[in-house]
């Protein structure tokens, strides 16, 4: 039962480093960012705050896992999202990395930036996908399936169980 858990363990910081280098200089496939699987609304000149909106997933989402807030330097390091690119940011991940599910919103600076923040979030997608399918093949649902919605300067990712209830809190 020890060898299990220190197993499981090993398995999921391998995970996570596997994600953080995938993650980091990979030129993202312009063709995934426009994948059906992603929602895109119209631009509007609402303001929004983004950390209220990730706190709301959180709360009103049942994950499976406990999600852990990630600060400015493990957003770059584990998203690949430098804080250059957007004035506010909230991201969750799964604390035990052995679940896919993640939280990501963020208010880029301008739309270019909001274009390259989408096209890093696709990409750590299907950075994930290729750690879940063999890892924790049951995770490929929400990878399969994720919540990807642009509006404006606003990104939101959310992988989850729940994509109807995401999609409602973002709006």
């Amino acid at each position: 039962m020890k060898t299990k858990k220190i197993l499981c363990t090993l398995m999921a910081v391998m995970c996570i480093g596997t994600a953080a280098l995938t993650g980091c200089g990979s030129d993202s496939d312009s063709s995934t960012a426009n994948s059906a699987n992603s929602v895109a609304a119209a631009q509007t000149n609402e303001s929004v705050d983004v950390t209220a909106v990730a706190d709301k997933l959180k709360d009103g989402i049942e994950f499976k896992d406990e999600l852990a807030e990630l600060d400015e330097a493990k957003i770059e390091k584990i998203i690949g999202i430098s804080a250059d690119s957007y004035t506010k940011a909230k991201v969750y991940v799964s604390s035990s990395g052995g679940t896919a599910e993640e939280i990501d919103c963020f208010e880029a600076k301008d739309a270019d930036s909001a274009k390259a923040i989408a096209d890093t979030l696709t990409a750590r997608v299907e950075s994930q996908k290729k750690v879940f399918e063999n890892y924790v093949p049951e995770e490929m649902t929400k990878l399969g399936d994720p919540v990807l919605v642009t509006n404006g300067n606003y990104v939101y990712l959310c992988l989850s169980n729940d994509n109807d209830k995401a999609k409602e809190i973002i709006g």
